[in-house]
């Protein structure tokens, strides 16, 4: 039976080349309402977990008794199976009505406006193009204070701006799960707790999962803390990254997923 919303439970994805680097993630529920951080060394492997939950990397495998499943009104989505059978459109409908994702370096298109920008979450859900989206973004321009630079590209507005369209892009749909890879990593500190502060409050109510080297941040704003610990297990295995819940120690990866 299914915890929450997603549920990630004994999987692993290894990174190409030489190194053998492994990122293990025994279990990882997220529930509605849920802040959650990652945590960990640059390199460990937060972006790369994101993108999994985001349905746009594919783990290499499960483990025994693994899992990789949305659970939305009361219907299960299998992401795994989805994957093995090649079928793209049930991942793709989560990510167009329920998932809103907030990249590190804002992933506006250059060519359209931030108007067009923070509109195309709501026009990919097919809601109206008309007043409701109109009054919605409106408010969230407001909030953020970037009404008056709706008509401006990317290019031409400041590295906070645009990380403050991108948080109303991953928002205006009212996704049910909004992950945010080092949200405020380019930030000034004033601008990054002002862009911190807005996120939680616009994103209430929905589940956010945030990668952050910004730990004491995390914890200021109610974070349950997941750290990604890495280990070097040396020429023949290479390196392994795994994740723990903060309260939990690391230990040795279970049996279960180190053998297939």
């Amino acid at each position: 039976m299914n915890e929450g919303i997603m549920t990630v439970r004994r999987i692993v994805k290894t990174r190409p080349g030489g190194s053998g680097y492994r990122l293990m993630v025994d279990k990882l529920v997220v529930r509605e309402g849920d802040r959650i951080a990652l945590v960990g060394q640059s390199g460990s492997g937060k972006s790369t977990l994101l993108d999994m939950m985001a349905m746009v990397l594919k783990p290499d495998r499960l483990g025994r008794g693994g899992e990789f499943t949305w659970n939305l009104d009361g219907v299960t989505l299998d992401v795994w199976n989805s994957w093995k059978r090649g079928g793209a459109s049930a991942r793709e409908k989560i990510r167009r009505s329920h998932l809103g994702y907030v990249l590190q370096s804002g992933g506006l298109f250059p060519f359209l406006n931030l108007r067009d920008n923070i509109l195309l979450s709501a026009w990919l859900k097919k809601n109206p193009k008309g007043r409701r989206a109109e009054s919605a973004l409106m408010e969230l321009a407001a909030k953020l204070n970037i009404g008056h630079l709706l008509r401006k590209l990317p290019g031409n507005v400041s590295v906070g701006e645009r990380q403050r369209a991108a948080v109303a892009r991953a928002i205006i749909h009212r996704p049910k799960l909004i992950l945010a890879d080092e949200p405020t990593a380019s930030l000034d500190p004033p601008t990054a707790e002002k862009v911190m502060e807005l996120l939680i409050e616009l994103s209430e109510g929905t589940a956010l999962v945030m990668s952050t080297h910004d730990e004491v941040r995390a914890r200021k704003f109610g974070f349950e803390i997941h750290r990604i610990v890495v280990e070097d297990e040396g020429p023949r295995r290479g390196i392994k990254a795994m994740l723990f819940k903060d309260s939990r120690l690391p230990g040795k990866m279970p049996a279960n997923i180190r053998n297939r």
